[in-house]
């Protein structure tokens, strides 16, 4: 009791933390302290004060970043790479570890488009639970924004670049083109958010999973479906729970009375 006082004192920690500490202790000290009532006591203090909360309360439209991809030419290796592991962000809804452990033996082309299987260990495996496997159709209807067809440029134009024991998806676009880790996925996610006009003071790379998953609910995608495709288990209240956001219209209410006028 005298530690998790020490953590309320000493910092900001919202609820989720005391609650992982307390199930470490009770895996350390061989007690079950979910049933303590002293400790008990405390969590439900905690959980009032200091009660879990989502990131975002709004977020960002897709169809701003989607409308900066579409006019957006890829000369170089880096605007090639950055409008890939967007457009995979935004129509798959995965996490940037998912991204990071593509391999290419993974990947299967077939008319329709592409299947990628993870078989890396992820932060929601587990006994049971499945991989995931995103699926790329191609996307005719509009080309520049086909996710399909950006990864079959992206591994045309990394091939020669390639050595021969890496078989990760994405590598670095400077030499000498290491393995690409998630943290760099994250700042070629950001980098392109900022370039389309989202304030990524707020908003980092791991909003494309809230904004993708709220587009796909607001357009009549069904929760059983968003859940599916985003990882998330069929009883998961995840998604409602803190995914699930309106989208930012900051300036909506002071743009409308003045053009009033």
């Amino acid at each position: 009791m005298e530690f998790l006082q020490y953590l309320y004192d000493t910092g900001n920690q919202s609820y989720g933390t005391f609650n992982s500490h307390r199930s470490a202790l009770s895996l350390i000290l061989s007690t079950d302290l979910a049933g303590h009532p002293v400790v008990s006591r405390f969590l439900k203090g905690i959980s009032k004060l200091r009660p879990q909360k989502p990131r975002y309360d709004v977020v960002w439209d897709p169809h701003i970043v989607l409308s900066f991809l579409e006019k957006r030419s890829t000369p170089t290796l880096q605007a090639l790479s950055e409008k890939l592991v967007t457009l995979l962000a935004l129509s798959t809804a995965h996490r940037m570890q998912t991204f990071s452990l593509i391999r290419l033996p993974n990947i299967i082309e077939s008319r329709t488009g592409f299947q990628i299987l993870i078989e890396d260990k992820i932060k929601t495996s587990g006994p049971g639970r499945k991989q995931p496997c995103l699926q790329l159709p191609y996307f005719t209807e509009t080309p520049n924004l086909c996710v399909a067809t950006t990864l079959k440029e992206y591994l045309a134009a990394t091939k020669q670049l390639r050595t021969s024991n890496t078989d990760f998806l994405f590598i670095t676009y400077k030499k000498p083109h290491r393995i690409a880790s998630k943290q760099t996925l994250s700042r070629w996610v950001k980098d392109t958010l900022e370039q389309a006009g989202v304030n990524t003071k707020i908003f980092k790379a791991h909003s494309t999973r809230h904004a993708a998953t709220s587009k796909a609910f607001q357009l009549g995608v069904p929760v059983e479906t968003i859940r599916q495709t985003a990882g998330w288990t069929a009883k998961s209240k995840t998604f409602c729970n803190f995914y699930k956001r309106p989208f930012s219209e900051a300036n909506l209410f002071a743009n409308t009375v003045l053009s009033s006028s």
